[in-house]
């Protein structure tokens, strides 16, 4: 069964948010990922695009006597291939919170490192911490443990609208 309500209109954020199931045995699942619109194939033409264009125009001005055009075009098209590179190796990366029975997981993947923190359900408490900027930081905490959630990939609106709906799945039984 898919949540309607809230949960429909947080859908319609520009961040990609896999949200909602709550199946028959009791587990609420929400992910939060980054918007990797281009596929891994899509990067290289990218890449390969700007560093072509850019090579034709350096030697475009090297054929006039400007050929320390070249090394800097080459530094340029090596900063976009690092920066691609960089998007490439994040593209998996999320942060997922998963309710099921008693037990309350918040997952993060980011490069190879996964780290996960689990929670009893019941004793969990989820709050919003204010910043300083005027956001707020999403938090859950239980027994001297603290983690945040969707600092990375979730805007100010959505990290609120998901405090409210865990609060009312944590502390509480279903």
């Amino acid at each position: 069964m898919i949540l309607g309500g809230a949960f429909s209109s947080l859908l319609s954020f520009a961040v990609p948010l896999k949200r909602g199931c709550i199946m028959n045995e009791g587990k609420y699942e929400v992910v939060a990922k980054p918007n990797c619109s281009l596929s891994k194939q899509g990067r290289l033409y990218a890449v390969l695009a700007v560093s072509v264009f850019s090579l034709m125009i350096s030697i475009f001005f090297c054929f006039f006597g400007a050929w320390m055009v070249l090394p800097f075009t080459g530094l340029e098209c090596l900063a976009v291939a690092a920066a691609f590179y960089y998007m490439q190796c994040h593209s998996k990366d999320y942060e997922s919170i998963t309710i099921q029975d008693s037990e309350l997981t918040i997952q993060k993947r980011s490069y190879k490192t996964i780290t996960q923190q689990s929670f009893n359900r019941y004793w969990a408490k989820v709050y919003l911490h204010d910043l300083p900027n005027g956001n707020h930081d999403l938090r859950v905490c239980s027994h001297g443990k603290e983690i945040s959630f969707g600092s990375r990939y979730m805007d100010n609106e959505q990290r609120i609208q998901l405090a409210k709906e865990l609060n009312q799945y944590v502390g509480l039984a279903f």
